[in-house]
């Protein structure tokens, strides 16, 4: 009984590959979602503008040091620079040349059978353009139906659900308190939850699942990290090698 129960969530529990597969390929790439779709049910990554209001697919909201050989913040510099930067050599230097991506790009590579985790990492307190901007994009892809967007800012999932309520939103959870963040979760209607080590608990993952909410574990990616997460009830797994997930889950019987 054990043992069919723990295969059984194996199947259910969705492959979140986070920021494409970042342990596959240089994270937030065309090549690491291209590797990444070969593994998961579910893509993850970040959206960011640049200066002149493109759309871009890049995590550090504090610089793109780390994973280019650029310097300063997305918001502040144009695409035109931007796309002139070398965003793979860092990975491994095969992937030089290997340029950020818009969140058009993507979406074109990305075939339906998979489902998108798109987190916003931008806010304007001004104005709705950026996510105005982003839910035209999805739309026109007709990717609504497979679509999570999720933000750190309450407002970004406020103006998403005033934009386009048949597109899911989930809060994601970061330094919040679990009551805090539950108390979150069903003031906005939310139906989808992303976790951090502190709310992976039995209790917590079943109080949403009794309010209809389904959670998303960020992250894991070592198997025993894997199977703990799995067995205590989530819905869905992000993890940077989606690769050892499908591994996992193949081994069940």
């Amino acid at each position: 009984m054990v043992i069919w129960f723990r295969s059984f969530l194996l199947d259910m529990v969705l492959n979140i590959a986070h920021r494409g597969g970042a342990g596959l390929a240089p994270e937030n790439t065309l090549s690491c979602f291209t590797e990444g779709i070969k593994y998961a049910d579910m893509l993850e990554f970040d959206v960011q503008p640049s200066s002149d209001h493109r759309l871009m697919i890049f995590h550090d909201r504090q610089g793109i040091e780390r994973t280019t050989n650029g310097m300063g913040r997305i918001p502040e510099l144009p695409f035109k620079y931007l796309r002139s930067l070398d965003a793979g050599s860092w990975f491994h230097k095969r992937y030089r040349g290997e340029q950020i991506p818009t969140l058009s790009e993507v979406l074109l590579i990305i075939p339906s059978p998979i489902q998108l985790n798109i987190e916003l990492k931008f806010y304007d307190p001004h104005s709705d353009w950026f996510e105005k901007s982003v839910v035209s994009l999805i739309q026109k892809q007709n990717f609504e139906k497979g679509t999570v967007i999720m933000a750190r800012h309450v407002e970004n999932i406020q103006r998403i659900q005033s934009i386009d309520s048949s597109i899911k939103c989930g809060l994601l959870q970061k330094e919040r308190p679990n009551d805090e963040y539950f108390d979150l979760l069903s003031d906005l209607g939310l139906t989808i939850a992303q976790i951090r080590k502190r709310a992976l608990t039995e209790s917590f993952i079943q109080q949403c699942h009794n309010q209809d909410i389904r959670v998303f574990y960020f992250y894991a990616d070592e198997i025993p990290e894997m199977q703990q997460a799995i067995n205590l009830g989530v819905d869905g797994l992000l993890t940077n090698f989606p690769d050892r997930l499908k591994l996992l889950r193949s081994k069940k019987d």
